[in-house]
């Protein structure tokens, strides 16, 4: 922007129709020239939005995120919980932060600091509150991880913060987990006397957020992990519970198919893993037998499902190890191969008897779902923004619950001084009927001047909100018909 005093009577600019923000349509304009050439509904309208923007931008978010981060970086970032209390109080009392509320959030790809911060939130501020959280961190380090770092401001951060919540800024859309983690922050600082009535509503506003859109939407569908979709495909063959699985090892997947097995009902398990103690860890959850790896040809139990997961070079299940096996039925065998390479030989999955679902078919399929879930963002991107709206929509009504919060009070110590001092002298001289009647009426009288400010108020409120919806709407359409300078 120039300083040359003339530039005070450049005509002002021209709003070309997109899809920004009300708030950010309204600051396009100079403050300037728009006091001195807009009409006073604009002025009244631009007040609003002024103060609905304000109490918005009380919400900053510093975020460090795997979008820019790598995850073993990120995992630098962590803070033990038994410190945590430590370090929230540390930020709230040192005032130059200028920090009301904040809650801490870290999970394996993410690190977020959400704080209200009404005075605003600097880049400084934001070195000071690194410098608090990590003080082993070099000036380097901090100046690094604010190089790459995300702030979230206002309105801006109220939607992250709802993406988050729904999963729509995770790695992998539609896990639901990361919405527990959220919440569970949050409840961490809360109890620690970090948080109060600004982010306990943001909160309340983006649980509801992320229920809506995993009812409405099918962000959540169809399954996107090897191991989920498996077993997906194994509950499809309509197996007994007490039908014969095999699991061959006892690594991070197949421990985390057994688990969504025995949870789908399953009960028949063996394990054999190369170490036996590892497999036996496992089979202590499930109930089931651990053997060693060198005893796989020496299988002597039905079977009707062989899971393999394991990093050996060469095929384990072959011909000769598939002819000890004892199926159960007449009905082909469930082979699920999770290995890479595979884990079962060649001639084995080309068996008439068996039914062999490979990792390649299954990364496939996961690929597929994914896509699928992608097409659903832009419905939960549409309930994001209502709820948005009913955010701050909810922020103005609790300002003027909080500005009448005395209101009561008020009332009754009027009440009572007009017993014990105004009227005194005049309700001696009344009988005990009367004076029981009188306090009845205070009483009655009490209640209804309480209540019916209250109300107005807030329905004051709403009026305004939509009335001065309506004039944002009248006053864009005649900028952009050019009836407006």
């Amino acid at each position: 922007m120039e300083d040359n005093e003339t530039n005070n009577r450049r005509k002002p600019i021209k709003l070309k129709p997109h899809k920004l923000t009300l708030v950010t349509q309204i600051r396009l304009i100079p403050n300037k020239v728009y006091d001195k050439q807009v009409t006073k509904e604009e002025q009244n309208l631009m007040t609003f939005v002024r103060s609905k923007k304000e109490r918005l931008d009380k919400l900053t978010v510093l975020a460090f995120t795997h979008k820019h981060f790598y995850l073993g970086d990120l995992g630098k970032l962590v803070v033990e919980k038994q410190e945590l209390a430590e370090k929230l109080q540390n930020t709230r009392v040192n005032r130059a932060l200028g920090i009301e509320e904040l809650f801490y959030l870290a999970t394996c790809n993410r690190v977020e600091f959400v704080l209200n911060t009404p005075r605003g939130f600097t880049t400084t501020q934001a070195q000071e509150l690194l410098e608090t959280f990590y003080p082993n961190f070099s000036p380097t380090q901090i100046s690094n991880l604010l190089q790459f770092a995300k702030i979230y401001r206002g309105k801006e951060a109220v939607r992250h913060i709802f993406q988050v919540s729904c999963s729509m800024d995770s790695m992998v859309i539609g896990e639901r987990e990361i919405s527990r983690q959220l919440r569970q922050a949050y409840e961490d600082a809360r109890e620690l006397g970090a948080t109060g009535d600004f982010l306990r509503l943001l909160m309340k506003q983006a649980v509801r957020t992320s229920k809506e859109v995993y009812t409405e939407t099918r962000i959540a569908a169809k399954p996107i992990s090897v191991a989920s979709l498996a077993v997906r495909k194994l509950i499809d063959y309509n197996l007994a519970p007490d039908a014969g699985i095999v699991l061959i090892g006892a690594g991070e997947t197949n421990t985390l198919v057994a688990k969504y097995l025995k949870k789908a009902g399953y009960n028949n398990f063996t394990i054999y893993n190369r170490t036996l103690e590892k497999a036996q860890l496992l089979a202590n959850y499930l109930g089931g037998v651990a053997l060693p790896l060198t005893a796989l040809n020496r299988h002597d139990r039905q079977v009707s499902v062989v899971i393999s997961c394991t990093s050996s070079n060469e095929p384990l299940v072959t011909n000769e190890i598939w002819n000890q096996f004892h199926i159960e039925s007449s009905f082909p065998a469930v082979v699920i191969d999770l290995a890479v390479p595979n884990d079962v030989a060649v001639s084995v999955r080309e068996r008439a008897d068996i039914e062999y679902i490979s990792i390649e078919t299954l990364k496939h399929e996961v690929e597929k779902n994914l896509e699928f879930r992608e097409t659903e963002l832009d419905k939960a991107a549409e309930l994001i923004e209502k709820r948005i709206e009913d955010f701050a929509e909810m922020n103005r009504i609790r300002s003027v619950e909080l500005a009448l919060s005395n209101f009561p009070t008020q009332v009754k110590e009027i009440k009572k001084k007009a017993f014990d001092e105004v009227f005194s002298k005049d309700l001696s001289t009344v009988d005990a009927q009367t004076r029981v009647l009188i306090e009845k009426m205070m009483g009655y009288m009490e209640k209804k001047c309480i209540s019916v400010p209250i109300v107005l108020a807030k329905q004051i409120l709403l009026d305004n909100t939509v009335q001065e919806g309506e004039t944002y709407m009248a006053v864009e359409k005649s900028r952009q018909t050019g009836k407006v300078a």
